[in-house]
C-alpha cells in the first residue's frame, strides 16, 4: 500500500530537474495561451451579445420604429432573453474564474513549490472547472440561438415592412 495518490509521481522522480523545468515552462506557456484564448472568446461573445441587444432594442423600441406583428415581437423577446442570459452566464463564469484564482493564490501562500496534484487534482478546482464549463457551454448555446432568433425577427420585419 505504498502507492502515491499522484499517478505520475514516480515518473517525475525519474526525470532530471532540467527536464522538469522545461516541462513546467511548456505547461505554463500552454496554460497562459489557453486562458488568453478563453478570455478573448468570452469577451467577444459578451460584446456581440450586448451589441445585439443594444442595437435591436433601440431599433424596435423607439417611437418611430417599425410596426411589428405579435410573432416578430415574440421572436424579439426570445432573442433578448437568450442574449441577456448569455451575458449573465459569461459574467458568472468570469466571476468564478476570479474566485478560482483567489483560491489558488490562497493555497500557494507558504507552500512553494505547489505541485500539480495540489492544483489539478483538487476537488474544489474540479468543481470550479465544471461550473465554468457547464455554464459557459450553456451560455454559448443561448448566444447562438439568441442571434439566430434576432436575425429571424429582423428578416421577418423586413419582409413585413416591404411586402
Amino acid at each position: 500500500m505504498n502507492e502515491s495518490n499522484n499517478e505520475f509521481g514516480e515518473e517525475r522522480r525519474q526525470t532530471t530537474p532540467e527536464q522538469q523545468e522545461k516541462y513546467l515552462e511548456r505547461k505554463n506557456a500552454f496554460r497562459i495561451d489557453y486562458r488568453q484564448r478563453i478570455d478573448i472568446f468570452s469577451k467577444s461573445v459578451l460584446l456581440f451579445s450586448a451589441g445585439g441587444l443594444t442595437i435591436s432594442m433601440s431599433m424596435f423600441l423607439k417611437k418611430d420604429g417599425p410596426l411589428i406583428s405579435v410573432t416578430i415581437m415574440h421572436d424579439l423577446k426570445l432573442s433578448w432573453g437568450l442574449l441577456l442570459f448569455t451575458i449573465i452566464s459569461f459574467c458568472c463564469c468570469h466571476y468564478v474564474m476570479i474566485l478560482q484564482g483567489q483560491y489558488v493564490n490562497k493555497n500557494w501562500d507558504g507552500r512553494l513549490p505547489l505541485g500539480d496534484d495540489q492544483i489539478s487534482g483538487n476537488d474544489t478546482m474540479t468543481a470550479f472547472r465544471a461550473f465554468i464549463g457547464i455554464i459557459g457551454s450553456i451560455g454559448f448555446v443561448t448566444f447562438i440561438f439568441g442571434l439566430i432568433s434576432l436575425v429571424l425577427a429582423a428578416v421577418e420585419t423586413i419582409e413585413e415592412v416591404s411586402g
